[in-house]
């Protein structure tokens, strides 16, 4: 009987087909544990396992396309081969994901991270019954503009209109917001040209807070320029504050800034804040003090040099927020993060909501005993201040609730893998003055120690009154004196790496 033997053209074809297929399955994962190594943010704990794993799933595989003996051949090695072919491309293509979604949360941690643009917006506005539409309605106008606030952009703005309109406009010049307003409400103008932001400051005025609903926007401005972030701080105990590299071992200050705006970008980040968190994290003692300090609080604004509201120092950027919170407590901030309301709700839905905790009072927003909140009813109950008689105060402690539940879950294992689509899902509505490697080197901390945190929170408290801001005469809320100097002296014990006690909070 004649022999049947394969002809060893086709035993080289099956290898060279092996060889193509095995290294398609060694590109895809090497760029896979390449882009996950480059992150920067799994510990090598995670990492060896990673790779002792690939290597077991590749060795069945390789034996499969490249069978040894005859023996093998003869018992279906060619459907083994192509099983391994078949699991070769399957396993190839998911590493092929997972390198995009990797590089993507790698793409996103250096967008969060870089030095934001903010789009300047000057608007121009008339009275809600003018006939006007567009600008090119207004040629004819009279417009009212103040260069006491935003000068620059108010310049820029008037030049922009004059080349859309081909000709000069009249302008008369004032000096407050309020004068402005009464120019356009009594028609001594009949337009006036304000960057956005400080339009919002009519909404605390006493005078014109129909001011949104009196007036109408016919030309809107944008002027794009980088975002200052940090300011000299004065009048501290520290140094200036400096980046802090080492934060695995070294106490800093994070400025958690909420942006008054909803979008899906920050672009429009100068503006005032609801949300003005100290968060004072000691990596050491694994200790996070939260200082709430009311938006309204009457404190020194270093751009004007005068008292004025909490609220309206983010006009001119997080850096003048920073220099006068540091300026109050006496401590240098090392850091911010601004995120908007977009941006929050986003955060509590991509980590499944957040548990809140309540022994009643409340309001409408909790029942007594453990509440599960999704991103559209956490920033309900961190915004109200209308249902609580001590209204301010309450929105700072339930802001504190919201944060510290959220760092909670940030810090359990539940979450482990979903960090990069955490941080991809917020992309353009969170920024923060760290840098890349930072944020990096603090998420590989906690991955690795899956420490949990003793999470403290204290608010500054104070009085209500009228006075005069940079909006005009509005309500603020004045300061015990006495609430300050003890955040201030908490401050102190969490970055001597001191473990707080709630008794600590309460004396």
């Amino acid at each position: 009987m004649k022999e049947n033997k394969k002809s060893p053209r086709a035993g080289s074809a099956w290898r060279v087909v092996s060889a193509v297929f095995l290294a398609l399955l060694l590109v895809a994962e090497g760029l896979l544990l390449f882009q996950v190594w480059k992150l920067g943010m799994l510990p090598i704990k995670f990492l060896i396992p990673i790779f002792v794993i690939v290597l077991l799933i590749d060795i069945p595989i390789v034996i499969a396309m490249f069978p040894r003996t005859g023996r093998w051949q003869k018992h279906r090695g060619n459907g083994k081969r192509i099983t391994a072919y078949v699991l070769s491309v399957a396993i190839a293509a998911g590493c092929f994901f997972g390198w995009k979604a990797v590089a993507k949360g790698d793409q996103t941690v250096d967008a969060i991270t870089k030095v934001p643009t903010v789009a300047a917006q000057v608007g121009v506005y008339v009275l809600a019954e003018n006939g006007a539409e567009k600008i090119e309605d207004a040629k004819d106008y009279t417009f009212a503009v103040t260069e006491l606030r935003d000068k620059e952009n108010t310049q820029a703005a008037i030049a922009a209109i004059e080349k859309v309109l081909g000709s000069k406009i009249k302008v008369v010049r004032y000096n407050s917001l309020d004068e402005l307003a009464e120019a356009l409400y009594s028609g001594n103008a009949q337009a006036m040209i304000l960057n956005v932001a400080y339009a919002g400051l009519y909404a605390d005025s006493d005078k014109y807070s129909d001011f949104t609903t009196r007036t109408k926007v016919i030309y809107k401005y944008n002027v794009e320029k980088m975002v200052e972030t940090q300011k000299k701080p004065s009048g501290n105990k520290n140094e200036p504050a400096k980046p802090v590299e080492s934060v695995e071992e070294t106490p800093f200050i994070v400025y958690l800034s909420g942006s008054d705006t909803r979008s899906d970008t920050l672009t429009d980040s100068v503006s005032r804040s609801d949300v003005n968190i100290l968060a004072v994290v000691n990596p050491e003692t694994k200790q996070i003090l939260l200082v709430n300090t009311p938006r309204d609080y009457y404190i020194f604004n270093p751009a004007y040099g005068v008292m004025d509201k909490l609220t309206h120092c983010g006009l001119d950027g997080m850096g003048n927020s920073m220099e006068a919170l540091s300026a109050l407590y006496g401590y240098p901030i090392d850091y911010n993060a601004q995120i908007n309301f977009t941006g929050f709700e986003t955060l509590i839905d991509s980590i499944g909501g957040i548990e809140i905790y309540s022994q009643g009072g409340d309001g409408v927003h909790l029942a007594p005993g453990t509440n599960y909140l999704d991103g559209a009813q956490a920033l309900a109950f961190a915004r109200d201040r209308y249902s609580y008689a001590d209204g301010d105060n309450a929105r700072g402690r339930h802001q504190m609730q919201v944060i510290t539940a959220v760092v909670n879950k940030m810090a359990s294992g539940s979450i482990i893998t979903s960090y990069s689509s955490i941080l991809d899902s917020l992309q353009g509505m969170f920024s923060t003055s760290m840098s890349s490697d930072v944020v990096r080197r603090l998420i590989k901390m906690q991955m690795n120690d899956m420490a949990s945190w003793n999470i403290q929170s204290y608010a500054v408290t104070g009085y209500g009154g009228t006075d005069s801001t940079i909006g005009g005469m509005a309500y603020v809320m004045y300061p015990y004196d006495d609430t300050v100097a003890h955040a201030s002296e908490l401050i102190g014990k969490v970055l001597e790496g001191k473990t707080l006690t709630n008794a600590d909070i309460a004396s």
